[in-house]
């Protein structure tokens, strides 16, 4: 276990530390692990007041109170990397106003936007340089896990529930449900829990100690099975995906190991061993039979539905064509000057003959709504941002895989790449986990390139 050798080292270091302020820290961490929790509560723990609010985001006023005392008792304050360029393209926002219709919804838009990346630049600063990290890690891994938890156990609530608990779509009506957690429905559900899902494969995969114990082996893969289970035709395609690059990884080696033999006429092909023959044709046979009996007591063609495959119905793949090329019609109408955020879902609901309301007409995907709402030069920052959050740490992560934090980075550097893409399928630009997500990735960093952050000073928690 990263256990007792890990943990009393962490103790050491506390014991050996000032312990001035430590108590705030604590009751502060707390409530940021609320927020993580909470993060994807769309349908519950959710109020009208002007305007939806989330649970997540009354507490993170807290959080973030906490973070400007820090900041004023210390002087200074943590920077994030790219922070320069995501402070630019919120100034592109606030200048390209006048060209939005609804001024009061762009303006609410844009108020919304300074709060989101408050809370980045908070958690940073809480974060960036603490002992506390370790347990931030943990706390965020396990709120996937929750998340994963309870979806399991709303999948199967009709047994007990035929309403079920929170579901908002079935695969049989009142008997077996898709799984949406606290989200509007499953896909959205599915584009939260992908990102938990990677890190976690990704920390296991790299020998992190964070989830070296047995268990997270098996939450792992309950994650995983969640996320399967959500029949989102979005995680499929990323469970796939992720299965198919692991496997090049570990086959591509040994491949051109035998392809060299083979140029050296050196190649022995090895006779496979009865055992393994059997079980995988014992495994094929039983899956066949799974198949026919899960066709026979559900229609397979309902997890196709909205894709056109197989004669269903195609009106997912329309809606967001249309979605797609309006938020293209809206960027043509001002390439260089962008319509601000709120002004594009304005210009969308104008197009469509009805009043804004901030969530039926948004510019689809993410990435383009960003395009049109910040033109063509204004999204230069914000790619610029997005990039040295990604790609751009892979230099630091190489110098510093030695360490237990580079192995974090990478998997959260992973997650973030998954989840821009899956971003691309639904949602909008200002989803409160993708910025939570975006902020520890981050802290995580900054944590990682300070010269005064060794791994003795670094509490490491074993549960």
């Amino acid at each position: 276990m990263v256990g007792s050798a890990g943990f009393e080292l962490g103790l050491k270091a506390v014991r050996a530390t000032p312990q001035r302020g430590m108590g705030k820290m604590r009751v502060t961490h707390w409530l940021f692990t609320i927020c993580l929790f909470t993060a994807s509560f769309d349908i519950f723990l959710v109020f009208q007041l002007g305007g939806t609010v989330r649970f997540a985001q009354l507490v993170m006023v807290a959080v973030c109170i906490a973070a400007l005392a820090k900041a004023a008792q210390r002087g200074r304050i943590g920077w994030p990397v790219g922070g320069a360029w995501l402070l630019l393209w919120c100034g592109v926002q606030v200048l390209f106003l006048p060209a939005s219709i609804d001024y009061g919804f762009s303006v609410r838009y844009l108020m919304f936007l300074f709060f989101t990346v408050g809370c980045l630049f908070s958690v940073v600063e809480l974060y960036g340089d603490s002992r506390y990290l370790s347990w931030l890690m943990k706390a965020y891994l396990w709120s996937y896990v929750f998340i994963a938890a309870f979806g399991m156990l709303q999948m199967l609530s009709p047994i007990v529930y035929p309403k079920g608990f929170f579901v908002t779509q079935w695969i049989i009506h009142n008997r077996l449900a898709r799984i949406n957690g606290f989200s509007y429905e499953p896909s959205y559900y599915a584009t939260y829990l992908l990102v938990g899902w990677i890190a976690l494969v990704d920390l296991r995969k790299s020998g992190a100690k964070l989830t070296a114990e047995p268990q997270w082996r098996w939450l792992t893969i309950a994650v995983g099975m969640a996320l399967f289970f959500s029949t989102s035709k979005t995680a499929w395609v990323f469970i796939m995906l992720e299965g198919a690059l692991r496997g090049i990884a570990e086959v591509w080696p040994r491949l051109t190991r035998r392809m060299r033999r083979l140029s050296t006429g050196r190649l022995v092909v090895l006779k496979p061993r009865w055992r393994i023959v059997l079980l995988s044709t014992v495994g094929v046979a039983l899956a066949g039979v799974a198949l026919v009996m899960v066709n026979a007591a559900i229609n397979l063609n309902t997890f196709l539905a909205g894709t056109g495959l197989n004669n269903t119905p195609a009106h997912s793949v329309n809606d967001r064509t249309k979605d797609f090329y309006a938020t293209l019609a809206v960027f043509e109408e001002h390439p260089f000057i962008g319509r601000s955020l709120g002004g594009v879902s304005s210009r969308l609901s104008e197009l469509h003959g009805v009043v804004n309301d901030g969530k039926s007409h948004l510019g689809f995907p993410v990435i383009m709504e960003v395009l049109t709402a910040s033109g063509l030069i204004g999204f230069v920052p914000f790619l610029l941002f997005l990039g040295m959050n990604t790609i751009g740490m892979i230099p630091m992560i190489r110098r510093s895989w030695s360490q237990e934090r580079a192995k974090w980075l990478r998997a959260l550097v992973r997650a973030t790449i998954y989840m821009w893409v899956a971003l691309t399928v639904d949602q909008n630009v200002l989803r409160i986990y993708v910025w939570f997500h975006m902020s520890i990735v981050a802290a995580v960093a900054l944590h990682l390139k300070s010269t005064d952050c060794n791994e003795e000073n670094f509490v490491f928690v074993s549960r």
